[in-house]
């Protein structure tokens, strides 16, 4: 597949679509996030790569604020590293905290299998989602040494109706737009009051030439 390159990007000073943008409204409200007094949780975790695991504690109240109890460091480095990007994405924030801070506006691909792209000018990052169905269906950014393709394979609702994701790949492309890796994921959350918290997940990917299994199970969470 084409890679989403630097130049591609929609300059700042282009004009916003204002269908555009609601339509990115629409699903980021679609969307589960923690509630805005959401003030973290506690709960134990058992890590498992590739057959070492262990056991501990945890405690998350932000992306920046996670303490694991984990004696390995790259244990601990898995378990901090997936819990502080579950924080980042199911944590409280506006549309205009995220991406309505950007230029929205539509690619000209409306037919494509995945949904009509739009273009977020000015995040720095190239970045473009492809939306079908109220939900962002792929998620596309490029840095000066990579790029990368996020596929949403299968979402489920919450108690509200709001959408949280079960299972995507992600497809890493070098400078030269080659394949540097893929990842498949396993995301599955749990109900504690009103939160979605996380109670599994899995890593598919490579590494050091073979396939590589991670994952990390969360269980008697306790809200702080």
């Amino acid at each position: 597949m084409a890679t989403y390159t630097k130049e591609q990007d929609v300059e700042t000073s282009a004009d916003d679509n204002p269908e555009a943008r609601e339509t990115l409204r629409e699903v980021f409200g679609n969307t589960a996030r923690w509630q805005s007094d959401f003030n973290g949780f506690s709960a134990d975790i058992t890590v498992n790569v590739d057959g070492k695991e262990e056991k501990g504690t945890i405690t998350v109240k932000g992306p920046k604020e996670i303490e694991v109890s984990l004696k390995d460091e790259g244990l601990k480095e898995f378990a901090s590293e997936n819990l502080a990007s579950i924080a980042m994405h199911r944590g409280p924030r506006s549309f205009e905290e995220s991406d309505g801070k950007y230029k929205l506006n539509f690619g000209d691909d409306p037919a494509h299998p995945l949904g009509q792209s739009i273009v977020m000018g000015g995040d720095g990052m190239s970045s473009f989602y492809r939306v079908k169905d109220g939900r962002i269906q792929q998620i596309n950014r490029a840095t000066p040494r990579m790029a990368f393709t996020i596929n949403i394979e299968e979402s489920v609702k919450n108690e509200e109706g709001k959408y949280l994701t079960g299972k995507y790949s992600v497809y890493y492309f070098n400078k030269d737009a080659s394949i540097k890796d893929v990842e498949s994921y396993t995301d599955k959350y749990t109900r504690v009051g009103a939160s979605d918290l996380p109670e599994y997940r899995r890593i598919i990917g490579v590494k050091d030439g073979k396939v590589s299994v991670s994952a990390m199970t969360v269980s008697g969470h306790k809200m702080l």
